[in-house]
C-alpha cells in the first residue's frame, strides 16, 4: 500500500487471553484520538460480518474435529475478508487502525500450537495481505 502522507497508521495488540488486550486497545485508541487522529477497533477473528461468521464457525464446538489446515485457512479467510472490506480501505482514508490480534497470533496458534507450516502461514500472509503489516503491534505478557 503507498504512503501518500495520509495513509492511517495500523497497530495490532497481541498476548494471550486474558493479558488486557482488551483494555489496552481502548487506552491506545484513546492516546491516538487525544493526538487528533481518527481510529476504529477492531480484532481477529472477525471485526466485518462475513469475518465474524466465519470466527463464529472457528469458535463453536461441533463434535466434527477441525483439522488444523482447515482452522488456519478459516482464519486467513476471515482475514481476508477483514484486511480488504475494513482494514484497508480505513487506512487508506487516513483513519488509524487498532486491532486486536492479527498474523502474529496466526503463527503462535496455529503455527506453535497447532503446528502449522510455517513457511506455509508466510506463504498465505503474504497472499492475503502483502501490502498491509502492522505499523507497531505490542505484545502484553
Amino acid at each position: 500500500m503507498a504512503d501518500n502522507g495520509t495513509r492511517g497508521r495500523f497497530i495490532t495488540l497481541e498476548g494471550i487471553e486474558g493479558v488486557g488486550k482488551s483494555t489496552n486497545v481502548e487506552f491506545v485508541r484513546d492516546q491516538i484520538e487525544a493526538a487528533g487522529h481518527n481510529v476504529i477497533i477492531t480484532r481477529e477473528p472477525g471485526g466485518t460480518a462475513l469475518a465474524e461468521r466465519i470466527r463464529h464457525v472457528v469458535l463453536t464446538t461441533t463434535g466434527e474435529p477441525v483439522p488444523p489446515v482447515c482452522e488456519l485457512l478459516l482464519m486467513f479467510a476471515a482475514r481476508s475478508a477483514h484486511v480488504n472490506n475494513r482494514i484497508r480501505p480505513a487506512l487508506e482514508e487516513g483513519t488509524w487502525v487498532v486491532c486486536d490480534r492479527f498474523t502474529d497470533a496466526t503463527v503462535a496458534y496455529q503455527g506453535f500450537g497447532r503446528r502449522a507450516d510455517l513457511d506455509k502461514i508466510a506463504a498465505l500472509a503474504d497472499w492475503v495481505h502483502s501490502d498491509v503489516w502492522p505499523d507497531l503491534t505490542f505484545l502484553l505478557d
